[in-house]
C-alpha cells in the first residue's frame, strides 16, 4: 500500500513537470523579429500571443545586452588597432627621416665618386703625357701602342710592369690610381645597398599601414552597424515594454472564445456597468504590488481604479474596501460588486466570473472560482 502511494505521487509529479515544460516552451525569435513585431503591435492579443510577446520582449532585452557587450568589445578592438596604426605611421615617419639622412650621405658619396673619377682622369692623362714624352725621348711609338692597347685593366698593369723605362715615380702613380678606382667601386656598392635597404623597410611599413587602415575601417563600420542595430532594438524594446503594459487581451484565462466588454450590464449595483467596463479594459495589464493603474495593478489597486471611473473613491487596501458598502453573500453578488476575502479582492462580472489582478508574474484576467471569496461588497 505504501509503495503504491509513493509510486502514484511520483507519477503525478512527473506528469506535472512534463506538462509544465510543454506550457513554457521557448520560441526561437532569431531572424523573425519583423514577424513578431507585427504580431505584438496588435492592440488586442490572445492570452497565448500575449505570453509569446512577453518572451519576445525578454529576447529583445537579452539581444540589446549582447549588442552592448559586442559594442564594448568593438571599441576596445578599434582602440588597439588605432594604437598599432599610430605605431606604424610613427615608424614610417622615422624611416623617412632615415631616408633623408641616407640621401644626404648618398649625395656626399656621389660627389666623392665624381672627385675620384676626375682624379683618375687627370692621373691617366698625366701617365699618357709621360708616355708621349718617353716616346719622344726614345723616338718610338712602341710603348704607347703596347700599353694603351691592353684589353683590360689587369692587362694594362701587367704591360706597365714590363716596361723597364718607367721610373719608380710612375709605378707609384699607377698604384695610386688603382687604389682610388677600388674605393670608387666600394663606395658605389655601399650607396646602392643603403638605399635599397631603407626603401625596402619603408615599403613593408607602408603595406602594414594600408592593412591596418583597412582593418580600422572595417571595425568602425561594424561598430556603427552594431550601434544602429542597438538603437533600433532598444527603441523597439522600450516601446513594446510600454505597449504590453496597456493592451487588452481578447481571451479569458479559461481559454474560451473571444470576449467583448458588455454594452449593457443588468445589475442592481448602480455603478456596476461602468465598473465592469473599466475592468474589461485592463485585461492583460501586469500585476505589480502597490500599483493602482493605469497600466499595472495589484488586486485592491484594480478595484480602486475601476470604481474611480464611476466617481467612487475607495482606499487602496482590501480591508478598507470591505467596509465601503453593504456586505452580502457571494451567491447574491451582482456585476460590479467587490468579491472579498482576507488579503484579496476582485470585481464580479456575472455568470459566475470575476476580473482580478492575481499575483506577481501574472496579469489582470478573468477567473471563475468565486467560491474562494468570503463575501461580496456593494459600495454605497
Amino acid at each position: 500500500m505504501k509503495k503504491s502511494l509513493i509510486f502514484s505521487i511520483c507519477l503525478t509529479m512527473l506528469l506535472t513537470v512534463q506538462g509544465s515544460i510543454k506550457e513554457t516552451k521557448a520560441v526561437n525569435f532569431e531572424g523573425q523579429e519583423d514577424k513578431y513585431m507585427s504580431l505584438c503591435s496588435s492592440s488586442r492579443l490572445s492570452n497565448s500571443n500575449y505570453s509569446t510577446c512577453k518572451q519576445f520582449n525578454e529576447y529583445l532585452k537579452k539581444k540589446n545586452k549582447e549588442l552592448q557587450s559586442s559594442i564594448n568589445s568593438s571599441k576596445e578592438e578599434i582602440s588597439q588597432t588605432q594604437s598599432t596604426l599610430d605605431g606604424v605611421v610613427s615608424e614610417i615617419a622615422n624611416l623617412n627621416n632615415q631616408i633623408q639622412e641616407k640621401q644626404n650621405e648618398i649625395d656626399y658619396l656621389e660627389t666623392s665618386i665624381k672627385n675620384l673619377e676626375n682624379s683618375i682622369n687627370r692621373k691617366e692623362e698625366e701617365i699618357k703625357n709621360r708616355m708621349y714624352a718617353m716616346q719622344s725621348y726614345n723616338n718610338s711609338n712602341s710603348y704607347i701602342e703596347y700599353i694603351f692597347g691592353a684589353s683590360s685593366f689587369s692587362d694594362f698593369f701587367a704591360r706597365i710592369d714590363s716596361v723597364n723605362e718607367l721610373t719608380s715615380y710612375d709605378e707609384e702613380l699607377i698604384e695610386e690610381i688603382a687604389d682610388e678606382k677600388e674605393q670608387v667601386e666600394v663606395q658605389k656598392g655601399t650607396v646602392e645597398t643603403a638605399k635599397a635597404n631603407i626603401e625596402s623597410q619603408k615599403k613593408q611599413q607602408e603595406t602594414l599601414q594600408a592593412q591596418y587602415e583597412d582593418l580600422l575601417s572595417q571595425q568602425q563600420s561594424q561598430l556603427a552597424s552594431a550601434q544602429e542595430e542597438q538603437k533600433e532594438i532598444s527603441s523597439t524594446q522600450s516601446s513594446l515594454d510600454s505597449f504590453l503594459s496597456s493592451i487588452i487581451i481578447n481571451n479569458g484565462s479559461s481559454g474560451g472564445g473571444s470576449i467583448t466588454p458588455p454594452q449593457d450590464v443588468p445589475t442592481t449595483n448602480k455603478y456596476g456597468a461602468t465598473v465592469v467596463a473599466a475592468a474589461y479594459s485592463k485585461l492583460g495589464c501586469p500585476y505589480v504590488w502597490g500599483a493602482a493603474g493605469p497600466n499595472s495593478f495589484d488586486c485592491s489597486g484594480l478595484v480602486m481604479w475601476c470604481y474611480a471611473q464611476a466617481g467612487v473613491y475607495l482606499d487602496h487596501y482590501s480591508g478598507s474596501q470591505k467596509e465601503s458598502g453593504a456586505v452580502i453573500p457571494v451567491s447574491q453578488a451582482q456585476p460590479g460588486d467587490i468579491l472579498w476575502k482576507s488579503g484579496h479582492v476582485g470585481i464580479y462580472i456575472g455568470n459566475g466570473q470575476y476580473i482580478h489582478a492575481p499575483q506577481t508574474g501574472d496579469v489582470v484576467k478573468i477567473a471563475s472560482n468565486v467560491g474562494r471569496f468570503t463575501c461580496a461588497v456593494r459600495p454605497y
